[in-house]
This record gives structure tokens, C-alpha cells and sequence, in this order.
């Protein structure tokens, strides 16, 4: 807390030692302001008693942010992961299993996005991002504990405009984009765009026969009518399509395993235990060990986007005092990733001689070819409609009522190529034929789901004095969900032949044999009846295409909002205080195996925070504020001893709590003409203050440095609790630094600007596990822009290099359940390496 208290010290100090250069003259004003919709009415930024940051389209165009991976570099205390994670001050997504929900809340035009994928649209179509951090549980409410994003696209113009981009860089990259509005008739405009993106060669080179992973191909459509109904209502319909087909995507395809192979152990590692290690005996080395960015398999990893369709239509009614608005939205996408799961380009079968306590016998046709899929398959719609106020006096309100449905279907698992043995099991309890496997999964999981959510909300501001405002918010929500949990395990391994010898299945010491195993793994017995008699289990089913279902539903309720006070002492300066409760739904992990225990109940918080904002002469600006957040009940999937006789653990979907508190300091700075300086700062502590006692599955014994095991519970000799108290959250830097510096010469032909930006990040945990393998070390990244732009803003030409110093950074590092033979193997997402390129602007 001392570091952050002085860092606020050290940049007022700043501004105030800078005011009177900032106020002497009459220059130009060099700092935008900007008009924003955060409390769903046009306010400027600096007005809004909020912490807030906001790119117009030229400001990502001038900083280079393209992509949602930008939006988390360049803004405070926001990260994100390549697999639709996004995080603010510590707020975010601890498991993407189905019957879970994201803590950060995206919003486009006004409808709710179950996905990140729309804050990587192109700027073209976008006029506003913007970022509101802190709980906003009266205005948004949905999933919105940690904040939200707001993306504010381009609409239609009475004049007719349009403009085509054109870009191309290294890696084989290109992309075009073209956006035309104008009038059809009087009272009616449209929107029509698209863009065609390409990345040929991908940033994770393939020593093997299957490509490279990185490479992109997409398009998208979009199209706009705009109507005025009469002289006091405005109608718009927006529809929108994405298509991918890439080597990279949302996912666990942009990653890479930067330890040697197991090529010694029996058994694979973890759920790929089920099946003998793909590794075992092979004499290559991992390139991935040398250069992350270079990796050597025989599959393709892939990430589709297909059937994905949004449609929004919103319609408001100026009637004089009153303004209503309805927003309505439906979005459906089917997204599937998947590819090498072993990571080797070896082919061909191959025999394990190994050995039981009833014999030595020796595996034939074991493959070598594994790979993992996994599917999304989605589709919500939504309805709002709100009131507010615009009539001239002290008290303005806005209220509403919103509705949204969900249903999602998650599919996902790991297979086996080319082992017929695993395409058609045996039945575990009789040895006879199990329901056939024809994808040869090895594991397969699933989950259906079903949500239901309404609420109603309000909020009043109150200008009880000329320079004082108060706000007061609350909003109820119901949220309800109903749904399936499905796994299916076949297994073929040196356990397994111990089990079916047990059984007394004839030929399985010949090691041919692989066997239905789900009964076993999830209830410890070879019949449903083992299920049936465990209380965890009771309502699960065993269905005829083989696998085990049991149904799910919840249903939870919550009151949240918002109190606050402001000053206004003039028009530069904006201080606050402000309380908000934020409330995230209950749930469960399905589509994880069959937890004995999914339920986690919900989230909230209670959290404070001290603005200001303030502006010097319109030379120099600064926002900053401290905050304060009693995180209660976040929920986390963690491993528990099940049996302290045995020490056999399971995952179980709990509640823990936390604080977080922190310093964020905004500032932009224009000392003399042309020049302009942005910087911002964010220092976050988050720390768990209720969580005990579970196992790091990846380190059963507890041994690694930092980890804390607690002895309150007897469990077997090489499994130990650990207590959590006391580690971080994840995707929560301790510090985090921006700079950026344009400066513009004025031609009479045009202007030229020279930019460049840096970022520093600490490191950061990719879990709630204190080991150094969850552990993302610190980076520092770099880029460089030139932008060329006519006098009579016809043309703009930019030139660009990210990543400058090809700096390698990790997103998160996991490790894995360690093998006797190597400890631990790591996987890392690793960031963008360095890019470079060309883009061409014409407006007409």
C-alpha cells in the first residue's frame, strides 16, 4: 500500500509543478476530449465519476491498438489471456467450463457479448473503446463484478463517406478493409463494410510435416439501415459476420511446451494417462526448448469460427424530458480449436513391453498420435429497454428492465489416432463389447446449458449544490440455469490391464484390450450401482452411446448498486467517492470430468474508491484514483483429498475470498506544440484471505518453493494440502507501466508523427497456486509508429513495428502432474513476437 501511496504522491506533485507551463499562453489545446456513454448517457470522460479509459478509433490507429492483447498491454490493471480471459484489477475468469461466467462484462452498442473476439474488431468500424474498471452492478450488471468494456461501433451518416484500408507486413500478412455510409432516401441511411484479413506464415514455425501455428485467415461483414421514424424516433438494425479459419484463435493453440519430452515414462501424464505415453522411447529433442516460438509435430493446431451471425436493433424515443431506448441483440457462433496433442511430428505404431503383478506381456499397436479438440457452440439474445431524463434541474434518473437467455454446448477431449483397440472398448463390468469409439477419445467431456437471467435496475443523480452531486443506483437481478454434465473415459494402460486381470476378462494381460472406464475413474467401481450408492452421484445416468450424464440447475437472486458523491468545483476538476456492490451468479464446471462436487455459490464485492480527474489549461491531465475491494466468494475449481486414508483427490467448484487494493494514475501532457506525452501507472495488491486446505494437482507433494502445505488432515504420504492464504490472484500484476510519446510536424503538403510507446509488466501468477511454474516472468515491450497524413485528410500512410526488441513473453505458464522420470513439463502462451508493416488509409 506504501508504494501506491507514494506513487500518487509523486505524479499530483508532478502536475502541480507543471501547472503554470501547462496555463501560461494561449496554445492550442492538444489534449482530446472525449465523449463517452458509461453511465448510458453522453458524458465527457472527464465529467463521469468513474475510472474510465477510452480509444477513439484515430487514438488506436496513433498507439497501434489492434487487438484485444493491445487493449490489456497499453490500459491499467487490465490483462488477458489467449482463451477468452480478461482480467481487471484481479477480477477475471479462473475456468472457461461451461456453467461458469466471465467476470469482466463486454458490451457492443449497448448489447451483452458472451465473448471477448468484438474488442479485436477492426478500428474501422469502431468509434469508441471504452474501459470501466471497478464493479458496475447498477447500469450493467451482468457479469460485470470486476468491469466492463464498452465497444461503440461507426453508424450510418447523412453524407456519404466511406474509406478502404489496406495493410501488409511480415509473416505473409495483409488485411483490407472498407467502410461506405450515406443517405438511400430521405430518413434512411446505411452502413456497409467488410474486411479480409490473411497471416500466411504463422509466429510458431513447424520443424514438423503440419504447418505453423499463428497463421490467420478471416473476413467480415457488416451492414447498417438507420430510419427516422417520424421527427422523435430513430431506428437502427446492425448485422454482422465473422468468419475464421485459422492456425491461431481463442484457445490453448497459441502455446508451447518449453520443457524435454517424457520418453521415459509408461503412461502419459494426467488425464493422457489413460493411454500409454506417446513419448516413450523416442530420441528427439524438443525445439521448443531453444526457441518457443518453434515447435515439431505432424498436426495442424487450428481455430474455426463458422455459423456466427449478430444481429442488434435499437430504437430511441426523444420525447422532450424523457429519452427511451430499447436494445435488442441475438449472436450465435459454433468455434472449434484443437491439434497436437503429443507434440511430436512421430508416426507409425509401435510396441510397449511392460510388465503387471500378473505378468509381463508386451502392447501392441500402442500410437504415437494424439490430439486434442475442443468446441463452442453458443447462442443468446437480449432485450433492454430504459428511461432516462434530460429535462433542465437538479435530479436526472435512468431506469430499465433487461432480459437475457443463453444456451451453450461445450464438447471437448483428447483422442487417439490410428488404435482400434480404443474405437471399440470393452465393457468394464461384463468383457464384453462397450458402446463403440469411433473418434478414438480416450476422454471426452461435455456440458449443455441453459441461462435465464432478468433484471431491473435504477439510478438517480442528485445536484444538491451547485458544485456537489450524489448518486444512487440498485438493481436486482434473477439469474437461473439448468443443464447436462457429461464424461466418458476409455482407457488402455497398464492400470487398466490390472483392473481388467482383476475382472478376470480374458486376454487382457495380452495388453490388447482397452476398456470403458468412466465408472471407475468417476465412481470407483465397474457398474452404475458403484454411482448410484455415492451420495455425489446420485443422479447420474449411464447412457447407451456409452459415458455417464447427471443434470444440473441453480438458481440465484441479488441486490446490487452504487453510492457516491462528487465535486465539481469547476469545470477542470472532478473528485469522487464511491461505493459499488457487484454481484456475479452462482454456477458449476461441467464439460470437467464429472466433479464430485460443481456448485459454487455466487460472487460479490464491496468496493471504494477516491477519484480525481483534472485538467491544467488543456495542456496536461490527469486521472487517477485509489481503491479498495472486499472480494467475497470468488469461485475457483480446486483439487480436495477425498479420502485421507488413500490420499485420492478430486476438483470441486468453491468460494474463496480476497482484497484488492491499488493505485491507478492516468496523465497526458502536452508541454509544447505538436508534442504529446500519455503515461499511466498501476500498482494492484490482491491477496486471498480465506482459502484452505487443497492440492496443486501439478505439485501433490508441495514441495516447490513459495508453496505453504498445512498438516491438518492426514492424507496419503505423497499427497499434501496447501493452504492458499496469503498468494496472489491471478492475472494480477503488482506494477504495471505505459508511456507513449507522439510528436507531429506541420507541412503544407501534411503532418508527420513519429510515435513510440513502452510498457513494462510484472510478473504475474496464471493461477492461484504460489509455484514458480504458474509463474509469468516480467517483459518489457516496445513499439515504434510513423504516420503520414495529407493537408487535406485524404491519406494516411503508417508505418509500424511492434514488439521492437522481439522481446519473448508468457501470457500465463502452466505446468503439468509431474512424471517421476522428468518433474514437470511447462507450457507457456507466449506473446506476439515482432511484427512490422505498412497500412494505407484513403477517405473520400
Amino acid at each position: 500500500m506504501r508504494s501506491a501511496l507514494v506513487a500518487g504522491v509523486s505524479a499530483v506533485a508532478l502536475a502541480c509543478a507543471s501547472s503554470a507551463m501547462a496555463q501560461a499562453g494561449a496554445a492550442p489545446v492538444q489534449i482530446e476530449e472525449l465523449v463517452v456513454t458509461a453511465e448510458k448517457r453522453e458524458a465527457s470522460l472527464q465529467d463521469v465519476p468513474v475510472s474510465i479509459t477510452a480509444y477513439t478509433s484515430e487514438k488506436r490507429d496513433l498507439l497501434g491498438v489492434a487487438t484485444v492483447e493491445d487493449l490489456a498491454r497499453m490500459t491499467p490493471s487490465l490483462s488477458y489471456t489467449n482463451n477468452d480471459r480478461l482480467s481487471i484489477r484481479g477480477f477475471g475468469r479462473l475456468t472457461n467450463s461451461i456453467g461458469t461466467d466471465p467476470s469482466v462484462a463486454l458490451y457492443s452498442d449497448g448489447i451483452f457479448s458472451n465473448s471477448m473476439a468484438d474488442a479485436s474488431t477492426p478500428s474501422l468500424f469502431i468509434e469508441r473503446t471504452e474501459i470501466l474498471r471497478g464493479p458496475q452492478g447498477t447500469l450493467y450488471g451482468r457479469n460485470s463484478i470486476g468491469g466492463a468494456l464498452n465497444i461503440i461501433g461507426k453508424r450510418p451518416t447523412e453524407d456519404f463517406n466511406g474509406e478502404v484500408r489496406a495493410t501488409v507486413g511480415n509473416y505473409g500478412a495483409w488485411r483490407t478493409d472498407a467502410l461506405v455510409r450515406g443517405s438511400v432516401v430521405d430518413h434512411l441511411r446505411f452502413l456497409l463494410g467488410g474486411s479480409l484479413e490473411r497471416r500466411d506464415e504463422g509466429y510458431i514455425h513447424n520443424n514438423g510435416t503440419a504447418g505453423d501455428t499463428g497463421g490467420v485467415k478471416r473476413y467480415m461483414l457488416e451492414g447498417q439501415l438507420e430510419a427516422d421514424l417520424g421527427e422523435n424516433i430513430v431506428a437502427r438494425v446492425r448485422y454482422t459476420k465473422f468468419d475464421w479459419d485459422d492456425s491461431y484463435g481463442v484457445g490453448n493453440i497459441f502455446e508451447s511446451t518449453i520443457s524435454p519430452y517424457d520418453t521415459t515414462a509408461l503412461v502419459g501424464l494426467g488425464n493422457p494417462a489413460l493411454y500409454y505415453n506417446a513419448t516413450l522411447g523416442f530420441t528427439g529433442t524438443n525445439p521448443a526448448i531453444a526457441d518457443p516460438y518453434t515447435i515439431n509435430t505432424n498436426r495442424t493446431n487450428y481455430g474455426k469460427l463458422s455459423d456466427h451471425n449478430r444481429l442488434q436493433v435499437d430504437v430511441t424515443w426523444d420525447l422532450g424530458d424523457l429519452t427511451v431506448k430499447y436494445l435488442g441483440g441475438f449472436q450465435s457462433y459454433t468455434y472449434d480449436t484443437g491439434g497436437d496433442q503429443d507434440g511430436t511430428a512421430r508416426t507409425g505404431n509401435f510396441s510397449v513391453p511392460a510388465a503387471t503383478p500378473f505378468g509381463a506381456y508386451t502392447a501392441a499397436n500402442v500410437s504415437p498420435d494424439q490430439a486434442f479438440f475442443y468446441q463452442e457452440r453458443q447462442k443468446w439474445f437480449s432485450n433492454e429497454i430504459n428511461v432516462s431524463t434530460n429535462w433542465d434541474g437538479p435530479l436526472q434518473l435512468i431506469g430499465g428492465v433487461y432480459q437475457y437467455h443463453q444456451t451453450y454446448d461445450q464438447p471437448q477431449g483428447l483422442r487417439v489416432l490410428g488404435d482400434p483397440s480404443v474405437q471399440n472398448p470393452i465393457n468394464l463390468a461384463t468383457g464384453g463389447p462397450a458402446a463403440p469409439n469411433p473418434e478414438g477419445n480416450y476422454l471426452k467431456v461435455d456440458g449443455h446449458l441453459e441461462v435465464d437471467s432478468y433484471a431491473a435496475f435504477a439510478q438517480a443523480d442528485w445536484e444538491f449544490a451547485d458544485t456537489w452531486k450524489l448518486t444512487g443506483g440498485i438493481r436486482y437481478t434473477k439469474d437461473e440455469k439448468t443443464g447436462t454434465d457429461f464424461a466418458r473415459y476409455v482407457s488402455r494402460s497398464p492400470t487398466t490391464t490390472t483392473v481388467l486381470a482383476l475382472g478376470g476378462v480374458p486376454g487382457a494381460i495380452g495388453g490388447q484390450a482397452a476398456v470403458d472406464f468412466t465408472t471407475f475413474v468417476v465412481c470407483g467401481g465397474a457398474t452404475i450401482a458403484s454411482c448410484l450408492s455415492n451420495p455425489l452421484y446420485a443422479n447420474v445416468t449411464q447412457l447407451p452411446t456409452g459415458g455417464l450424464q447427471r443434470n444440473l440447475s441453480g438458481s440465484w437472486d441479488a441486490v446490487s448498486g452504487t453510492l457516491g458523491i462528487q465535486w465539481q468545483p469547476d469545470s477542470d476538476t472532478n473528485a469522487y467517492l464511491r461505493y459499488s456492490r457487484g454481484y456475479k451468479s452462482g454456477g458449476w464446471v461441467a464439460s470437467n470430468g464429472l466433479s464430485p462436487q460443481p456448485y459454487a455459490d455466487p460472487e460479490y464485492v464491496d468496493s471504494y474508491e477516491l477519484g480525481l480527474k483534472k485538467t491544467w489549461g488543456g495542456r496536461l491531465q490527469l486521472n487517477s484514483s485509489l481503491f479498495y475491494n472486499d472480494y467475497q466468494g470468488f469461485q475457483t475449481p480446486l483439487s480436495v483429498v477425498l479420502n485421507p486414508t488413500t490420499g485420492s483427490t478430486g476438483t470441486q467448484f468453491l468460494n474463496l475470498d480476497a482484497e484488492v487494493y491499488g493505485l491507478e494514475v492516468e496523465g497526458q501532457w502536452s508541454p509544447i506544440d505538436n508534442l504529446v506525452l500519455s503515461a499511466s501507472y498501476a500498482y494492484l495488491h490482491t491477496e486471498i484471505t480465506k482459502g484452505c486446505c487443497f492440492v496443486d494437482t501439478t505439485d501433490p507433494k508441495a514441495l516447490q518453493s513459495g508453496a505453504r502445505p498445512v498438516a491438518p488432515v492426514a492424507v496419503g504420504s505423497t499427497t499434501k494440502n496447501q493452504t492458499l492464504v496469503g498468494n496472489q490472484m491471478p492475472l494480477a500484476p503488482e506494477n504495471k507501466f505505459n508511456l507513449n510519446a507522439n510528436y507531429t510536424w506541420q507541412f503544407d503538403a501534411g503532418s508527420l508523427t513519429a510515435g513510440a510507446s513502452y510498457t513494462y509488466t510484472d510478473d504475474q501468477q496464471t493461477t492461484i497456486f504460489a509455484s514458480p511454474l504458474y509463474t509469468s516472468p516480467s517483459n518489457n515491450i516496445a513499439d515504434a509508429r510513423l504516420l503520414w497524413k495529407d493537408g487535406q485528410d485524404r491519406f494516411t500512410i503508417i508505418g509500424y513495428v511492434k514488439n521492437l526488441t522481439d522481446e519473448v513473453a508468457y501470457q500465463s505458464s502452466t505446468p503439468t502432474v509431474p512424471s517421476p522420470q522428468v518433474g514437470n513439463r511447462r507450457t507457456v502462451k507466449l506473446n506476439f513476437p515482432r511484427t512490422y508493416g505498412v497500412e494505407l488509409q484513403y477517405r473520400f
